[in-house]
């Protein structure tokens, strides 16, 4: 019987560096949206969903998700790990992608790319290997259902149980992890192409404005050659620092 692909986009308004990130428009369209649509793209992806929080604040985003084919979860706030297995409990789901809503460029040829590897190499955890060959915000992770159930039975300190996979990786005597090393022509390690900060929101604006039309969704090559060609929109975030788990 054929494994389900369930793709859950974990997404909220809080963010310190940059409120409200999630819904702050591309061309018009709210990122979330964007990062709906470009998943859609993906031949190996059979349902998305958007988890978010129960929280109120959270209002406007369920709101917005309305206006894509993604299904709407919510659950806890803090506990992002309860809420990624509530959500796979109530609407189900083999194997589990998790991409993140801070991710407006995320690539439907990456994800398609991590399924067929992961599948074929019959681990239990596997991630897009940002950011030593792919540029961050290619991020995606993919891991078996039974994995997160049992993350979730055996995780327990706050750091695991808000960082929805860092107990998998951390832990390898227990879970197989892998990783998808970029081709040589998607390895482009010292581009930053998320969503964290002001600059990292110039960046990704500039590429939307000169790349995106209306009903298509332009691919990783295209995202790569106009940065290449244009190392001045690179370097507008090149000084920002990731946040570290």
């Amino acid at each position: 019987m054929k494994k389900e692909v369930v793709c859950i986009i974990q997404a909220r308004i809080g963010s310190e560096r940059l409120p409200g990130k999630v819904i702050k428009e591309l061309c018009g369209i709210p990122m979330i949206e964007h990062i709906v649509k470009r998943l859609k793209k993906a031949r190996t992806i059979d349902k998305i969903i958007v988890a978010t929080s129960a929280n109120t604040e959270n209002d406007i985003l369920a709101q917005k998700i309305q206006n894509t084919d993604a299904v709407l979860f919510r659950g806890s706030e803090e506990d992002v790990l309860r809420r990624y297995v509530d959500a796979v409990k109530a609407i189900g789901g083999d194997y589990i992608i998790r991409v993140t809503g801070d991710c407006p460029l995320v690539s439907a040829e990456v994800i398609d790319e991590l399924v067929g590897k992961f599948v074929s190499s019959n681990v239990d955890y596997m991630r897009v290997d940002v950011p030593d060959t792919f540029a961050r915000g290619f991020d995606a992770e993919i891991f078996t259902k039974e994995a997160l159930m049992k993350a979730n039975q055996l995780a327990h300190k706050e750091m695991y149980r808000e960082h929805v996979t860092l107990y998998m990786y951390r832990h390898p005597e227990i879970f197989s992890v892998s990783k998808l090393v970029a081709k040589e022509e998607w390895k482009r390690p010292h581009y930053r192409l998320c969503v964290d900060t002001p600059e990292d929101f110039e960046v990704v604006s500039n590429i939307y404005n000169n790349l995106y039309e209306e009903g298509t969704c332009f691919t990783i090559d295209e995202i790569i050659r106009y940065l290449d060609a244009h190392p001045e929109v690179a370097s507008i975030n090149q000084d920002i620092v990731q946040k570290h788990v």
